[in-house]
């Protein structure tokens, strides 16, 4: 069994956005593939976003950055997708829907809501956020929870208590943002606020929300989250996450997994696969999603990281028979 999780690069674009604004820096100072941040239904191991949650955090010299990104820290700056969270009449629906809707966003943690007396805890663990990266990344929910409960309750709405499962930051800049007590080192972060303000929420005036319209695609895309006990959908995502840097290769995921070579050979054989089959089939299909989006076949073989189109060719028409120009062709004429 294969053990990983995995965050999408939607859930995270608002950082890059505020990193440059704040800081001037971007994802790609950070050495993170430009159709890697483009492609916002892309998925990232979660380990990599904790490493680069550090790196920011050294190129800035400000263990407080988080805070500093504060506004830009919510879900309508994700766009459409991110809207859709917060279209929701009231704040006990948003809640519902948010700790649901995000695993669509990140697989291997949980967003839930538990109830203390007349006390919500608004929750959220995961055993992979370890390491130094990760009380970035616990500030960050705690940021992006008290934020969701402003947009419902105006912005001087303040929790009751903050818990956050993470090494302690030291900055008065915390402590002002929050405007409460909060706690390091917890169990679990926690954003704690009464039991009164879901009904006290319906008292806001209704927010004007527009349609969103998904297409096929990109509906795909967002139900698109393996779990980590998922092994073939866990070997897809990695190879598919691999191709934005090279060419995929043994020793890419292997790394990934912190496994070796042999180690990682003898799990795939374990399934029956090999890893340059499983390599043609993942970036075959990869390849058709392309097409779909009419994209000349020289940038699909580019964006795959093939060395040419020559290389695309061959290894597309052993998988499918064809040339991925007639399929392409065929594919158009069917739509």
């Amino acid at each position: 069994m294969l053990d990983i999780a995995f965050i999408r690069t939607l859930f995270i674009k608002p950082l890059d956005f505020a990193i440059q604004k704040h800081y001037g820096l971007s994802f790609q100072q950070l050495d993170i593939p430009e159709l890697l941040i483009r492609e916002s239904m892309s998925l990232i191991p979660f380990k990599d976003y904790l490493f680069w949650l550090d790196r920011i955090e050294e190129l800035t010299n400000d263990p407080s950055y988080m805070i500093t990104l504060a506004d830009q820290m919510t879900f309508r700056s994700m766009g459409g997708l991110g809207e859709w969270y917060l279209s929701c009449p009231d704040l006990p629906l948003a809640l519902r829907r948010i700790n649901y809707g995000l695993s669509c966003l990140q697989s291997g943690a949980s967003y839930h809501s538990e109830l203390s007396g007349k006390i919500i805890k608004w929750t959220y663990e995961n055993p992979y956020s370890k390491g130094k990266g990760s009380r970035h990344d616990h500030l960050r929910v705690a940021v992006l929870f008290t934020q969701t409960l402003r947009d419902y309750m105006g912005k001087d709405f303040s929790p009751l208590k903050i818990e956050i499962n993470a090494q302690e930051i030291r900055s008065e800049k915390i402590t002002e943002f929050f405007q409460c007590p909060i706690r390091w080192g917890a169990p679990k972060t926690q954003v704690w606020l009464p039991m009164s303000i879901l009904g006290a929420s319906n008292n806001q005036p209704p927010k004007s929300t527009k349609p969103m319209l998904v297409s096929n695609l990109q509906l795909d895309d967002f139900l698109n989250m393996p779990q980590p006990a998922d092994t073939a959908k866990l070997m897809f995502e990695l190879i598919n996450y691999s191709r934005y840097y090279q060419y995929p290769n043994l020793e890419f995921i292997a790394e990934q997994l912190s496994l070796s070579k042999q180690q990682l050979q003898r799990r795939l054989h374990h399934f029956g696969w090999t890893f340059t089959d499983t390599t043609n089939y993942v970036l075959c299909n990869i390849a058709i999603k392309y097409m779909q989006q009419a994209l000349p076949i020289e940038q699909i073989a580019a964006n795959l990281s093939y060395k040419n189109v020559q290389s695309f060719t061959k290894a597309f028409q052993r998988n499918r028979g064809i040339t991925p120009l007639q399929y392409q062709q065929q594919l158009l004429e069917k739509q």
